[in-house]
């Protein structure tokens, strides 16, 4: 019974919390998967209440290292107005997603971009391929970028050593970026915000990072008001491609006191360093193709690993909300711990409006219907629902809703159930789709949920 109703809550969120390499294994779609339901048009206030001395450190860690470690010689970025071009076909459902897109980065970050109709115009192409295409180059990748490529048909005739390198530009001048047309539209939306990022320059992940899409544990959707910090300072005039870290780093600190004023003079906060150790165990812990055991493993050692940094951040959060989904069928009460300690954590380290707060609320409030607590499920949902919905992750958002219709069915609000469930069944719809059978699946899991919980 209600054991039924929390395995449902981990079928209907946990998508949400896998890193990019997992993501196709939720699209399992054959076909293109386009749904009429989608967030619209919104900007964020400008800004970062942090303190530059730290954010300077994060601009240049960003900017001047990729992902696997590597070092960069000079800064890059475009020099000129920026014009990209999406080819037609399967993604052209997604224009206007990439139209809101390039606005907020325009107002937000203050870079000359726009779409075209010419390819010839553009330096950032969009291409849409199907996912087995893609992962025939990278297995474990939801989307990718390539610099020195405009489609797919150019890229896949070159071999591996003939592609360009990021590393070897000096200036960035054309990148193809590749997404799954046949994918859900939560992933199609959230490849364009993150790959379009870091097509503009910062192509490095930093899970120290709590507030931005360049976080492989993949919490945020769109990019945020620190992404686009980071964006505006890149393309500052006082900056060009090619200036070597040294000569960044004696101009970041002014250029952000004066596009950031609220973080001058804001003393910089101890922070713990980037952890290789943890990053290796979380990615371990996260990816399906290891064994459960293995993934068991992983993630208690990356929640011992964060533990011991000083000081504790949002690592450790992840990292108890990564071991509780692990580990609640076999060790519920375990894992219900993990559930509500990472909730306390996070709402304490970043507050109640944080995607990462709201996703261990999400897991605290199906602890709570499992344990017939409606009024603090319903709670937790209320509460967390609005920041899923500023997110624009649909994922957590319907699942939220889903956890929202059941409580206030057991305590027998059937109308404000119903108003919950429909809204749910609406943004399930985004994040899964409307073809291959995934209405009648997110229709389905809604209908198990509400009857899993037994209101006497």
């Amino acid at each position: 019974m209600i054991r039924r109703l929390l395995a449902l809550g981990a079928i209907l969120a946990l998508a949400g919390c896998e890193p990019p390499s997992d993501s196709p294994s939720r699209a399992v779609a054959t076909a293109p998967v386009v749904t009429s339901v989608a967030f619209g048009p919104g900007t964020m206030p400008r800004g970062v209440p942090r303190s530059n001395i730290a954010l300077a450190e994060d601009f240049l860690d960003l900017t001047f290292a990729l992902e696997r470690g590597e070092r960069l010689r000079g800064l890059l970025r475009y020099e000129g107005p920026v014009r990209v071009y999406m080819r037609p076909g399967g993604l052209s459902a997604y224009a206007d997603d990439l139209d809101n897109l390039l606005d907020r980065l325009r107002k937000e970050a203050g870079i000359d971009i726009a779409r075209v109709a010419d390819p010839g115009a553009a330096q950032i192409h969009v291409d849409g391929v199907t996912l087995q295409q893609l992962q025939t180059v990278d297995p474990g990748a939801a989307c990718f970028l390539v610099p020195g490529e405009t489609d797919w048909e150019g890229f896949r005739r070159k071999s591996p050593r003939n592609r360009l390198r990021w590393s070897q530009q000096t200036t960035l001048n054309q990148i193809a970026i590749f997404i799954p047309v046949d994918t859900f539209p939560q992933d199609v939306r959230d490849c364009l915000h993150e790959e379009l990022a870091q097509a503009l320059g910062p192509a490095n992940d930093l899970y120290r990072l709590p507030d931005t899409v360049f976080n492989d544990d993949n919490y945020h959707s769109i990019l945020t008001r620190f992404d686009m910090l980071m964006l505006r300072a890149l393309y500052d005039p006082d900056l060009r491609s090619g200036m070597p870290r040294e000569a960044v780093a004696a101009r970041i600190i002014r250029i952000l006191d004066r596009i950031n004023p609220g973080g001058t003079g804001r003393g910089s906060l101890p922070r713990a360093p980037a952890s290789a150790e943890w990053k290796s165990q979380i990615e371990t812990a996260l990816t399906r193709r290891s064994g459960p055991d293995a993934r068991i493993r992983a993630a208690e050692r990356a929640v011992s690993i964060a533990r011991a940094m000083q000081p504790p951040d949002h690592r450790l959060g992840v990292a108890l909300v990564t071991r509780g989904r692990l580990t609640r069928d076999t060790a519920p009460a375990a894992a219900a711990a993990d559930f509500i300690e990472a909730h306390r954590l996070l709402r304490a380290q970043l507050g109640t409006d944080d995607i990462r707060t709201a996703q261990a609320a999400l897991h605290v409030a199906l602890v709570s219907l499992e344990g017939r607590d409606y009024d603090s499920a319903e709670r937790l949902a209320d509460q967390a629902i609005p920041v899923a919905r500023r997110g624009q992750n649909a994922v957590l958002l319907s699942s939220l809703l889903a956890v929202k219709g059941a409580a206030l069915t057991a305590l027998g609000e059937s109308d404000a159930a119903r108003v919950a469930q429909l809204d749910h069944l609406r943004w399930a719809r985004y994040a899964y789709g409307d073809g291959n059978g995934s209405r009648a699946r997110a229709q389905a899991a809604l209908e198990g949920l509400v009857s899993g919980v037994d209101p006497s």
